[in-house]
Parts: structure tokens; C-alpha cells; sequence
């Protein structure tokens, strides 16, 4: 009797309409992107002049496409803020927890129900390139002049590089079809 209520009550709290199971898939993918993030810009990177370029940018617009916002602004601030201070450059992890939140929010206003890669996706890549060059120049106009322009080339191929990157992935990820298999 009673108790069995209570049993139904809690199990309707778990899956109403399956909005808290979604939530939790989100979160819980969250987390995953994050982890990811953080080690496709901590060590699948090359080493520049002036730091190094990663593809860590490629997979928060992924994220962002896949799970939209907050979800790929908190994945994407976590990833790459947290390489910065384990890879050295804890000064830039104020800019770029900035900078990822901006690009994070822009990819995820090309959320698609069922496609990664759209043309506003991909067209999407030149703005983040800018945000990302416009970004860490202001960040290093404050940090460090003398790496505001030597740190643009970096910039810039950091920008292609991810945006080459995301189109392969999203274009693999379309093929498999993501989008149902995660449910979200």
C-alpha cells in the first residue's frame, strides 16, 4: 500500500516525461567533454613560438552542436581552463575560460536535432577562429605585450586546425548517427 506509493512517487521523480534522466545524461556527457577537452588541448598539441596549438577547440564544438548550452560553456571552461594551469599557463586561464564560454555559446546556437555538421555549423568555425585570435590577443595586450602579435599566427592556425578537425569529426559522428544513439 503506502509504501509502494512512495515507491511510484520516487520512481515518477526519476523519469518524469524522462526530463531528470536527460538531465542526467547531460551532465554525466558534460563530464565526459570535459575530460576529453582537457586532453586533446593538454597533450595532443603542437608546440608554437608562443605556446602551442591544440584541438581541444574542436571537441567543445562538438559538444556544443551535441549538447548546447550550459552544458558545452561548462565543458569547454573546465577543459581548457584546467590545461592551462596543468600545462603552465595558469595566467591564461581567466582569458580562456572566457574565450571558451564565448565559443561554446556561439556552436551552441547551431544545435540541430539530427545533424553535427550543418552549413551554419561550419560556418560557424570562422567566428570562434576570430573570438580565439581577438581573445588571447586582448588577453596578451594585458598579460604580456610582446606576445600580442606573435602569438596571432599561433592563433590563427589554432582556428583552422580546429575547424578541420570538428568538420571530420562531425561528419563521422553524422555518419553513425549520434544524435538518436545519445538520446538527449
Amino acid at each position: 500500500g503506502y509504501d509502494n506509493k512512495i515507491r511510484n512517487k520516487k520512481r515518477r521523480i526519476i523519469t518524469f516525461k524522462g526530463k531528470t534522466i536527460k538531465n542526467l545524461k547531460k551532465i554525466t556527457l558534460t563530464g565526459v567533454f570535459s575530460a576529453m577537452i582537457f586532453v586533446l588541448t593538454m597533450f595532443v598539441k603542437v608546440t608554437v613560438p608562443s605556446g602551442y596549438v591544440h584541438f581541444g577547440d574542436a571537441m567543445i564544438y562538438v559538444c556544443a552542436v551535441l549538447l548546447g548550452s550550459p552544458w558545452a560553456m561548462i565543458a569547454g571552461a573546465l577543459g581548457e581552463g584546467l590545461a592551462d594551469v596543468a600545462g603552465g599557463f595558469a595566467m591564461y586561464a581567466p582569458a580562456t575560460v572566457i574565450i571558451k564560454v564565448i565559443i561554446a555559446f556561439l556552436f551552441s546556437l547551431c544545435k540541430n536535432e539530427n545533424k553535427l555538421l550543418t552549413v551554419k555549423s561550419g560556418i560557424m568555425t570562422l567566428p570562434a577562429a576570430l573570438v580565439t585570435v581577438g581573445g588571447y590577443f586582448a588577453a596578451d595586450m594585458i598579460i604580456d605585450k610582446s606576445y600580442a602579435f606573435v602569438d596571432i599566427p599561433g592563433n590563427i592556425i589554432q582556428g583552422v586546425g580546429s575547424a578541420v578537425i570538428f568538420i571530420v569529426i562531425a561528419a563521422m559522428l553524422d555518419k553513425a548517427k549520434i544524435i538518436k544513439k545519445v538520446d538527449l
